[in-house]
């Protein structure tokens, strides 16, 4: 660990980017911490967040930034963020909080529960229009209600999906900048993702692909490019976390978050709702990037958390009963 750590640290010194120290310390100290714990801290720290952000927005502190689809023909600026840097972050949050509610309570979801979500994921869509964060509540939620019923067979499938989405989603992603410049289908599928896989290429002819990126963040964040629409953009945001870890970190970074899908799914084989909810979370960062913020950060935790200490702990109690009662009965 300490080894990882000096690594880490002397990559922070070259490049700025603390993150993968500051990340590594925190998987060492969450071994033995109770997971369920850690989502339901977050789940406060991202609803204490919102209640503030929209506080202040409501009280003239902080502005409502209007912002359209980044897409070469934009709409009206007609989606508002109440407070947050952009229109999309607030729905994302609502579906975030309910992804943590389905892995706190894991089967034990109560209907109730799953309805006010998507009454907030519709209400915020209502002024935010973001559709990515309202398609996925809706689609996790009428999932939620079906898994119940799914025989084991259906979760083998699951299983097999959430190993397989981060590095199937990571090949299409990384494919479809070298696919665009062949127009055709591919060019309209970029478009129905508001363009974002046609900003990757930009941002991948200036920094170049490596296997591992060293190199300062504002220097990957500052660009001074002409759009295909002749605008000037003086920074870049990938809206795709994979794009974002590959083009950022290199190409063997995301090998990190290939085992953090396998281990995730390793530990949920058999809860099809929380199946579920993970690859959920995938897709949403197909369309979004949020595999190095603090949304995802929970999942990492989880992915390399000592459940076999848990387990020990269960099964050693288990015993105990077993001897106290045998003892009894011998009495």
């Amino acid at each position: 660990m300490v080894t990882i750590l000096m690594v880490t640290l002397l990559y922070g010194v070259k490049t700025g980017d603390l993150y993968w120290s500051v990340l590594i310390l925190l998987i060492y100290n969450s071994k033995k911490v109770d997971i369920e714990r850690v989502y339901k801290t977050s789940s406060r720290i991202i609803a204490i967040g919102i209640i503030s952000v929209l506080a202040l927005y409501m009280f003239g502190v902080l502005p409502d930034i209007l912002t359209s689809r980044n897409t070469v023909e934009q709409i009206n600026y007609n989606r508002h963020s109440f407070g947050f840097y952009h229109s999309n972050v607030l729905p994302l949050l609502i579906f975030y909080l309910e992804v943590y509610y389905i892995c706190i309570v894991k089967e034990k979801i109560r209907d109730n529960v799953i309805v006010l979500f998507v009454l907030l994921a519709g209400a915020t869509n209502t002024f935010c229009h973001s559709r990515n964060a309202l398609i996925l509540s809706l689609a996790l939620s009428l999932f939620v209600v079906f898994a119940k019923q799914m025989k084991k067979d259906e979760h083998k499938i699951l299983y097999r999906t959430t190993v397989l989405s981060i590095p199937c989603m990571s090949i299409f992603s990384f494919s479809m900048m070298f696919l665009l410049l062949k127009g055709g289908i591919w060019n309209t599928i970029d478009t129905f993702f508001s363009g974002r896989f046609r900003l990757a290429i930009f941002k991948m002819r200036r920094i170049g692909l490596h296997l591992i990126n060293i190199m300062s963040n504002e220097s990957f964040v500052k660009d001074n490019i002409t759009y295909v629409d002749g605008k000037d953009i003086s920074s870049i945001v990938l809206d795709n976390g994979y794009l974002y870890v590959i083009l950022r970190y290199g190409i063997l970074i995301i090998l990190v978050y290939f085992l953090i899908a396998y281990c995730l799914a390793k530990k949920n084989k058999g809860n099809a709702c929380v199946l579920g909810a993970l690859i959920a979370v995938f897709i949403a960062n197909f369309v979004d990037n949020d595999l190095v913020d603090y949304s995802f950060l929970p999942f990492i935790l989880w992915a390399f958390n000592d459940v076999r200490v848990d387990s020990i702990i269960k099964n050693m109690g288990k015993k105990v009963d077993e001897i106290y009662k045998g003892n009894i009965e011998k009495i």
